[in-house]
C-alpha cells in the first residue's frame, strides 16, 4: 500500500499545482484522508478536465472527465468517455452427476473470481445466501431443488439479474463475469461540495474528504 500510495502521488502530481479556489471554483491537486489501508486523490484542472484515482486493499478505481461549476461553488465530475459496465452471464448449466450442487463464477480466461455475492433460491422458497471462493462455492442440497439465482460484486455494484434454473438435483452452474470497463468510476454528474478548504466527493451513497496537497 505505501508503493501504491507513492505511485498515485506521482501520477497525480506531475503538473499540479496545489488546490485554490478561483472564481468560486475549485482546482488543483486534493488528496483524501482515507485510512491506513486506503489512498485517493481528486485533480481538478483548469481547462475543465478532472482525474481521480482509489485504491484500497485489492480495489482500485480511477477516472478521467469534465467537470462544471455551479453558481454554489459545487462540482459536478462527468467520467468522459462513459464507461462500459461490468457483466454476469449464464455460461452453462449441467447435470454434476452425484455431485454436490456447484456455482463457478470465472473470468472470460477461465480464472475464477472469488468474493461474489449469490442468492439461491430453492423450489420451496428457502434461500441460501453466501459468497464465491476462487474455485467455486458448493453444497450438498439434499432432495431440495434449486429454481433461480442472483450474482452481485458489491464494490463496484455488478449484479446479475434472476437467472432461473432447471429444477433438478446435482447441478453446476458456470457464470462468466466480463469485466468491461469494471474499475472505471462511471460519474455522471456526480456532486463534489465544499467544506471550508475541503472537497466532500459524495459517491456510492458514501462520501470522501480531500484536502488541498501540500506544496513543496
Amino acid at each position: 500500500m505505501i508503493i501504491r500510495a507513492a505511485l498515485l502521488g506521482i501520477a497525480l502530481l506531475a503538473g499540479s499545482a496545489s488546490g485554490a479556489w478561483a472564481a468560486d471554483c475549485p482546482k488543483g491537486l486534493f488528496m483524501a484522508d482515507a485510512g491506513p489501508d486506503a489512498a485517493s486523490a481528486l485533480e481538478i484542472g483548469p481547462d475543465g478536465r478532472f482525474r481521480y484515482i482509489f485504491s484500497a486493499g485489492a480495489v482500485d478505481e480511477s477516472a478521467t472527465g469534465r467537470w462544471e461549476c455551479g453558481d454554489d461553488g459545487t462540482l459536478h465530475l462527468t467520467t468522459e468517455p462513459p464507461p462500459k459496465p461490468a457483466a454476469f452471464a449464464l455460461a452453462d448449466v449441467a447435470s454434476n452427476g452425484k455431485e454436490p450442487f456447484t456455482l463457478l463464477v470465472t473470468w472470460p480466461n477461465g480464472a475464477g473470481v472469488p468474493a461474489v455475492d449469490f442468492e439461491l433460491t430453492l423450489e420451496d422458497g428457502d434461500t441460501i445466501a453466501d459468497y464465491t471462493q476462487s474455485d467455486g462455492w458448493a453444497r450438498d442440497l439434499g432432495e431440495r431443488r434449486p429454481r433461480s439465482i442472483q450474482v452481485s460484486e458489491v464494490f463496484f455494484g455488478t449484479k446479475s439479474e434472476v437467472i432461473p434454473l432447471p429444477a433438478q438435483e446435482h447441478l453446476r452452474v458456470h457464470i462468466i463475469l466480463t469485466p468491461n470497463d469494471m474499475g472505471v468510476a462511471a460519474f455522471r454528474d456526480t456532486l463534489v461540495t465544499r467544506e471550508d478548504d475541503k472537497l466532500v466527493l459524495h459517491w456510492r451513497g458514501g462520501t470522501m474528504r480531500y484536502a488541498p496537497a501540500a506544496q513543496d
